[in-house]
């Protein structure tokens, strides 16, 4: 089998599906350097996102923006916890479902809401505009927040006449044990790894937060900038690599795991 990659080595950041994509890269004959940036767990204290939930059984939402599979999944299995989980069905059964991609779209199905529409470029801002071409004016909106909050985007749809409910069911932060992130950072700036692969914004800025702590995160700035290859799975991955000042990430056509190895395989392979 051929292995363009031989001889080279790529870090990756992800926390889930990581062996996955390690086992990827080795079949093209890179090594693999794990350095998880990014942890997502249910939300610590569910009071606000129970709260949330029973104000939608009781005043059912006209849409739900569905910003992520794992957020979806995880609100319903709250909800299932505290026995409202056919509740919240049957009121999220009267919204019009806009997803901001295949895996919300895949978690909305299986709890078998239909989709009315879905983000073409995977991007939740695109379902906010989508949702704002809508008459506003006295509606419910239920906003699946992806373990932060999106300020902008519940401003906008709250300036347009929408009553608003944000709902958060898990928490995007550093992994307790940042080591391996630590060995990522010193292991790129040393010379040692062709590509960095990132499957969140947050995961990037995490990683330049790490290198803050030792003042590095203008020497890893630079090494992204200079050859070291910076792939993003999908666009608003990449806006955080260019937050962080990464000029050229690299980005798939489609935001999943195969298309984003084989963009990074394809670069590093053309750059030989």
């Amino acid at each position: 089998m051929d292995k363009p990659l031989a001889g080279m080595t790529v870090g990756i950041t992800a926390g889930r599906r990581a062996d996955e994509q390690a086992r990827l890269f080795q079949s093209r004959g890179a090594a693999t350097v794990l350095g998880p940036t990014l942890s997502l767990e249910p939300a610590g204290d569910d009071t606000l996102l129970r709260a949330a939930t029973e104000a939608l059984v009781e005043r059912p939402p006209d849409y739900l923006l569905a910003s992520t599979g794992y957020g979806m999944r995880a609100w319903l299995e709250a909800a299932g916890r505290w026995g409202l989980e056919h509740a919240l069905l049957a009121a999220l059964g009267h919204a019009r479902v806009a997803n901001r991609g295949a895996k919300a779209a895949s978690a909305t199905r299986g709890a078998g809401l239909a989709e009315w529409w879905r983000a073409p470029a995977e991007r939740f801002d695109e379902v906010v505009e989508r949702v704002l071409g809508e008459p506003l004016a006295g509606a419910r909106v239920a906003v699946q927040l992806h373990g932060s909050a999106l300020p902008a985007a519940v401003g906008r749809l709250s300036a347009a006449g929408a009553s608003v409910v944000e709902v958060d069911a898990y928490q995007a932060g550093m992994p307790a044990d940042d080591g391996p992130a630590r060995a990522l950072v010193a292991a790129v700036l040393a010379g040692g790894v062709a590509a960095v692969t990132f499957t969140a914004a947050p995961g990037v800025h995490n990683l330049f937060a790490v290198a803050a702590r030792t003042d590095d995160a203008g020497a890893l700035r630079d090494a992204f900038n200079r050859s070291v290859v910076a792939g993003c799975v999908g666009p608003v991955c990449a806006e955080g690599a260019l937050q962080e000042g990464v000029v050229e990430p690299v980005v798939p056509e489609r935001a999943r795991l195969v298309p984003l190895v084989d963009a990074v395989a394809a670069r590093l392979a053309a750059g030989r």
